[in-house]
């Protein structure tokens, strides 16, 4: 980005917190289209995995979970919490990614290889993601394990279900162990990314990256008040007209 040096500091400041929150805006997009994709391919899955984790499950394997849902309930059953999995997920990895950039802005600002930090702010944007995301993740719990004829149909259906049978404390139900759980694995996740990427090419990056963020030291960019005279060079006074004073 373009950065011009002989700025104030008030007007290099506010072009940094834009910057800043530009980057936020477009990291938590990115995190949204991601889940998405992610989400119609993983759901099936994590149907299996949730009835296999049931207490007292009676499978014994993947396969024979998939075969008996599949033919007690239709291949609908594998995407009947696709609505709710996106509804949770999409401000999931919104707030993931938003919060890890900016962590990283506050603990990293030159944006070089920190191992501390990088885990530092992944863990944060794990532990806040999975702390506002519970209640969804609550009534997609309820849609994935329920068998048989489905009692809940949707994300409200799941939702009325919660209310009915715990009250309102119900949809903060598992919130310590998924935050400890989310906790360690986005550190994990963003400081292999950032270890990886930093391997792949990154050093080269961070030994070209000014260690000091703005402002730079003034007049690299100057107006003609501003510029070094030369050695030798005539200064104002000897520009002056013949006979002025």
């Amino acid at each position: 980005m373009f950065r011009p040096r002989c700025l104030p500091e008030a007007q290099l400041n506010v072009c940094t917190k834009r910057a800043d929150w530009s980057c936020g805006r477009v990291a938590g997009l990115s995190g949204c289209i991601a889940s998405l994709v992610h989400d119609a391919v993983s759901n099936p899955a994590e149907v299996v995995k949730q009835r296999m984790q049931m207490l007292q499950s009676p499978y014994r394997g993947v396969w024979e979970c998939a075969r008996h849902v599949y033919r007690s309930e239709g291949a609908r059953a594998f995407y009947r919490s696709y609505g709710t999995q996106v509804a949770m997920n999409v401000p999931f990895q919104a707030l993931h990614f938003a919060t890890y950039e900016a962590c990283t802005a506050r603990l990293n600002p030159a944006r070089a290889y920190d191992p501390l930090a990088h885990a530092l702010a992944g863990a944060a944007g794990g532990a806040l993601a999975a702390a506002a995301t519970t209640p969804l993740d609550v009534c997609k719990t309820v849609l994935n394990t329920q068998e048989r004829a489905a009692r809940a149909d949707g994300l409200l259906d799941a939702a009325a279900a919660v209310l009915r049978a715990s009250g309102p404390r119900g949809f903060f139900r598992g919130l310590q162990a998924r935050v400890l759980y989310q906790m360690p694995a986005a550190a994990i996740c963003w400081l292999t990314y950032e270890t990886f990427k930093h391997a792949l090419g990154g050093a080269a990056d961070d030994a070209r990256r000014p260690r000091r963020r703005w402002p730079a030291p003034r007049c690299a960019w100057p107006p003609p008040t501003c510029r070094p005279r030369r050695p030798g060079a005539a200064g104002p006074q000897a520009r002056r007209p013949a006979g002025a004073r």
